[in-house]
């Protein structure tokens, strides 16, 4: 009876969906970009093992939420009410991954350059552009800002001279001006890099990837080109546009 009784109770536990046949794989957050922002920013996060149901919450606040690009990235809301260091859980069905080092910011950090409070979804530009690249590029958060980039051409490969410049017109925006940019713009490829050096001003050199992508409706009618980054450091977009 006892062997029955013990065989039975096996085939109940056997029969009882799982975390793992719910979610399909074992489940996680790889990383959630920025790990800091103000309320009302939007954050990208990446994840493993989730479908399309997920429910995202900071702390104990349900965030808003919308699809990325890739498979598992959602782009969630930094809901109000909260401050200081909370934890990112993602929920779908019974299975649940937490990040915990997410910090709710006041204000945008200020050892970062102004960013949009949208993520910025890229689009296939209809054209890429085939002249030079001498101009101010201003930041759409802050048109203030940006960098001014100056090319030559080595190799069919865009490379920035040594004049090319970030730059800060706002008052006390010093830390941001005149540091010195390099990289290269490979319009074949739509590959972009560059390092913004601010270590003269007692920062470190950031490192931006970027493409061309066609301007967002957010920009100013007479943008003509836009370049948009992420920082490898901070995880932060900056969207440069070309003022035709």
């Amino acid at each position: 009876m006892k062997n029955a009784l013990l065989l039975l109770t096996s085939i109940l536990l056997l029969s009882l969906p799982s975390c793992k046949d719910k979610c399909g794989l074992q489940v996680s957050i790889d990383a959630v970009l920025p790990d800091n922002n103000p309320v009302d920013y939007e954050v990208l996060i990446k994840t493993e093992g989730f479908g399309d149901s997920v429910i995202v919450y900071f702390g104990n606040q349900q965030a808003s939420l919308r699809q990325g690009d890739g498979i598992g990235e959602f782009i969630a809301t930094v809901p109000n009410g909260l401050s200081g260091n909370v934890e990112v859980s993602v929920e779908e069905e019974d299975c649940i991954a937490r990040f915990g080092n997410f910090v709710v910011t006041g204000a945008l950090p200020s050892n970062v350059q102004p960013s949009l409070t949208n993520i910025v979804l890229p689009t296939t530009p209809s054209v890429l552009p085939t002249d030079g690249f001498t101009n101010f590029w201003p930041n759409a958060a802050d048109s203030a800002t940006g960098i001014n980039l100056k090319d030559t051409t080595v190799l069919g490969v865009k490379q920035l001279s040594s004049s090319s410049k970030e730059f800060n017109f706002n008052p006390g925006g010093t830390f941001f001006n005149e540091n010195p940019v390099s990289g290269s713009i490979d319009i074949a490829s739509n590959v972009i890099f560059l390092a913004v050096d601010r270590t003269a001003k007692g920062g470190t050199v950031e490192h931006f990837d970027g493409q061309f992508i066609e301007p967002p409706g957010l920009l100013p009618a007479n943008a003509k080109y836009a370049i948009l980054l992420v920082s490898r450091e901070t995880g932060r977009q900056m969207l440069l546009y070309f003022p035709e």
